[in-house]
């Protein structure tokens, strides 16, 4: 049976990856364009406003139009009103685009800014938490296998890092070097470490003792060869669900620290800097912060379907821990408890019953014949 979470979630991932990879041959707008920010700002979804086509090719805008019978148009802007001749219209003039999912205070589309702030947000997820994911292994590998006092060293501090909040880190390195996109992956990575590096250490550990390590150890295996030919790949499959987990992590912090301006700089824009460019118009228009934060919503939540996903899969530990839980009959998870028990004991002790037994009453029989008989 084909696991839904594999589906939904690892679908998801692949349809947004797809749609941000190829976001250039789309037929998007420009994320950065603003074409006209009197007329198209603040724009809701499925928006069609006015335009006029003119010859030289160029697009305009108008709140109202007015057709003359001598040919010439007169629209309006705002309060001011404005003439096109007949010569400097196109021959098919009036058109009424569509904007999908709205316009932000600007007037830029927002599906394009939504498709290339995903781009952004997902290369930099995908960044940091790969350069996260490889420190921590280091940092696990080493402490595992070093052992002593580099374990200790190791250990200390990685609870060290983690004894501060993250946040708060993350904003002190943004405010020593400054916002820029290099600095945010590396404050990113740099915040996100220490969890690998302690599931990392744990599951090594748990591993090094087996009979496959004891026998490479034993074969004459060095440490390096040790590690990389048998202990993480024995360890593959926790690391995997935890590079799809840290990713949806690190869209979070990167979130975070865009909504507070110190995220990625413009013109780059990712999900948080979408998010907080609409934080002062909720009322007045809600979709420019709703959108942005429902995808960020939606892909952590099919990142973390297809990390449990992929370790119900590969972890047969884990999978038969679930299906203790989930895999019950119907018939027996909704009928009465049934009380058809075998009483029969088995042979061998239904015997230890019967020597048990016969030894009390030849006690009990031993202790009449001694015990003295009253006046």
């Amino acid at each position: 049976m084909k696991d839904r979470r594999l589906i939904v979630g690892g679908g998801f991932v692949v349809l947004l990856g797809l749609v941000t990879l190829l976001a250039p041959w789309l037929g998007l707008r420009d994320p950065s364009a603003q074409p006209d920010g009197l007329v198209l700002r603040d724009l809701p979804p499925l928006s069609r406003p006015l335009a006029i086509r003119l010859a030289s090719g160029k697009t305009r805008y108008a709140h109202e139009l007015r057709e003359r019978p001598d040919g010439s148009v007169e629209y309006r802007r705002g309060t001011e009103w404005h003439e096109l001749a007949p010569s400097e219209l196109a021959d098919e003039w009036r058109r009424r685009p569509l904007f999908l999912l709205g316009t932000d205070n600007f007037g830029r589309d927002l599906l394009s800014r939504l498709v290339y702030g995903g781009r952004i947000s997902l290369l930099l997820g995908l960044s940091a938490a790969g350069i996260a994911l490889a420190i921590g292994t280091l940092v696990g590998v080493l402490a595992a296998v070093g052992g002593g006092w580099v374990e200790t060293l190791l250990m200390r501090l990685t609870d060290l890092m983690l004894s501060i909040p993250r946040l708060f880190l993350a904003l002190m390195l943004v405010a020593l070097y400054g916002p820029s996109l290099i600095t945010t992956v590396v404050v990113l990575a740099a915040t996100t470490w220490m969890a690998a590096a302690r599931l990392v250490r744990g599951e090594i550990l748990s591993v090094r003792e087996l009979e496959f390590v004891s026998a490479a150890r034993a074969a004459g295996a060095r440490p390096f060869r040790l590690v990389t030919r048998h202990l993480l790949p024995a360890v593959a499959v926790p690391i995997t669900v935890e590079s799809t987990l840290r990713v949806g992590d690190t869209i979070l912090l990167e979130a975070a620290l865009s909504y507070l301006g110190l995220g990625v700089p413009a013109p780059a824009s990712s999900w948080g800097n979408l998010v907080a460019d609409g934080r002062d118009s909720l009322l007045d228009a809600w979709w420019i912060a709703t959108l942005p934060g429902l995808a960020i919503a939606v892909t952590v939540i099919a990142l973390n379907l297809l990390g449990d996903a992929a370790r119900d899969r590969f972890d047969p530990l884990s999978r038969q821990s679930t299906s203790r839980f989930t895999n019950v009959p119907r018939a027996a998870a909704t009928s009465s408890p049934s009380f058809d028990v075998d009483l029969e004991p088995e042979p061998a002790v239904a015997a230890s019953e019967t020597v048990s037994v016969a030894v009390t009453r030849s006690s009990r029989s031993v202790d009449r014949r001694e015990r003295p008989r009253g006046g």
